[in-house]
């Protein structure tokens, strides 16, 4: 039995050390799949338990797909460089201004197209953008990778680590949604007042307004473009209809991404281009972490971690931070979405309630902030911005991380804990 659970947590670490490190370029999906691979081989999970867990996981493989499709195309129709110009026109030439409004952007894109079309998408866009503006990338660049974790609290569908937890507990996407209002207001206004006085001097001047091009610029296909825009209120007024019913986010998204789709081909918008573009790898990558985990459950660490979860009862004002901070640390030691998953697992295995589950869930969203390793999202964030030339070092990241990730963690997780005694 303790060479059994050696070997799992060594594979274990093995995986975590392909994913973070990447030796010789190797990408993440291939370490996941690696690790999925020597648990297999080595008899720590079955095929049963692999495969039962894959399909298990089916809906939030589907949603992300739909999501990615949906992203793909309205990035086609123009939406997001377009949205990006306004925002920049919106400015009317204020550098301090531009920087609240790019950090909205990225909060809504973030909120409504999950954390990855604003790492993969948005973020080339804003950096091109104040490239061209003549400006200093560093605090744009910054503002995106963070709020692609910071925006994520608000809807299921803003993060993997969301859909997870939703798929788990068979959450209403109204209740979460109104739950996670205030946690995610508070967030937000921490994290920008926080940036723009860390980066007060970079922010402070004006640019040349008529360096803008005009947001029609941006446009391909003006009938594209409105169908594109029809579909997107459609799908979000769609997540809060279908929630009535019961109805899971997946089928509004597969709809709105078919309807787009279809439109798309209609008007001679689509290329192979746009599906190349399609962050594929990121389907091996999960379903490789979903078998891994599997793994560890089976030796037993998530009964483990829900004893001490139970050892951890008190008010919530004390627990819910406590814990929010545990899946913080987590989350920056193995990756967020591994520990969502177990987080999952032991939440699950300690009967835990509604505000054990939403503390560990902000953990898992706002903890990634201290590292570049912490959150996938952040790590594509900074892999979109070397395209452009712009980069983050993981000790400048950490160093921001250090100040402003503790204070929107337990800031946000007090907010969850009052919000809890309110609704009690």
């Amino acid at each position: 039995m303790q060479t059994h659970i050696i070997l799992t947590l060594t594979v274990f670490a093995l995986t975590l050390f392909l994913v973070l490190r990447k030796p010789r370029g190797l990408h993440e999906a291939w370490g996941t799949m690696i690790g999925a691979a020597l648990m297999l081989m080595l008899g720590l999970v079955t095929l049963a338990q692999a495969w039962q867990t894959v399909m298990e996981g089916g809906n939030v493989l589907l949603f992300l797909l739909a999501l990615m499709v949906l992203s793909a195309l309205l990035d086609r129709a123009g939406f997001f460089e377009w949205a990006a110009i306004h925002a920049a026109r919106a400015s009317k030439g204020n550098v301090r201004t531009l920087y609240r409004n790019v950090f909205i952007l990225g909060a809504l894109t973030t909120a409504i197209l999950s954390l990855d079309t604003t790492a993969i998408i948005l973020t080339p866009i804003v950096v091109s953008s104040v490239q061209r503006l003549k400006l200093t990338a560093h605090p744009f660049l910054i503002a995106c990778a963070f709020v692609a974790n910071t925006g994520s609290l608000l809807f299921p569908i803003s993060n993997l680590t969301n859909l997870l937890f939703q798929d788990a507990f068979h959450y209403s996407f109204i209740s979460f949604t109104i739950f996670m209002i205030a946690p995610q207001v508070v967030a937000l206004f921490l994290n920008y007042w926080l940036f723009v006085f860390l980066f007060r001097k970079s922010i402070c001047q004006d640019f040349d307004k008529k360096l803008l091009p005009e947001p029609t610029s941006a446009i391909p296909d003006r009938p594209f473009f409105n169908g594109a825009l029809i579909v997107l209120v459609l799908v979000v007024i769609g997540y809060f209809s279908a929630s009535l019913y019961h109805i899971h986010p997946v089928v509004v998204a597969a709809i709105g991404a078919s309807l787009l789709l279809i439109w798309g081909a209609m008007r001679g918008q689509l290329d192979k281009k746009m599906t190349s573009d399609l962050s594929w790898s990121l389907f091996p990558f999960v379903i490789g972490l979903f078998v891994v985990i599997r793994a560890v459950e089976n030796i037993g660490l998530a009964t483990y971690g829900a004893k001490i979860i139970s050892a951890t009862q008190g008010p919530a004002l004390l627990q819910l931070p406590l814990i929010a901070s545990a899946t913080a640390l987590g989350s920056n030691l193995i990756n967020n979405i591994p520990m969502a998953l177990l987080s999952v697992s032991v939440l699950t295995h300690a009967h835990a309630g509604l505000l054990e589950q939403y503390a560990a869930l902000i953990g898992c969203n706002l903890g990634p902030n201290l590292t570049i390793a912490g959150s996938l999202a952040t790590m594509l964030v900074i892999t979109s911005a070397r395209k452009k030339g712009e980069d983050i070092s993981p000790l400048e990241f950490l160093r921001i991380g250090m100040i402003s990730t503790p204070i929107l963690v337990l800031g946000s997780a007090f907010v969850a804990a009052l919000v809890g005694n309110f609704v009690k």
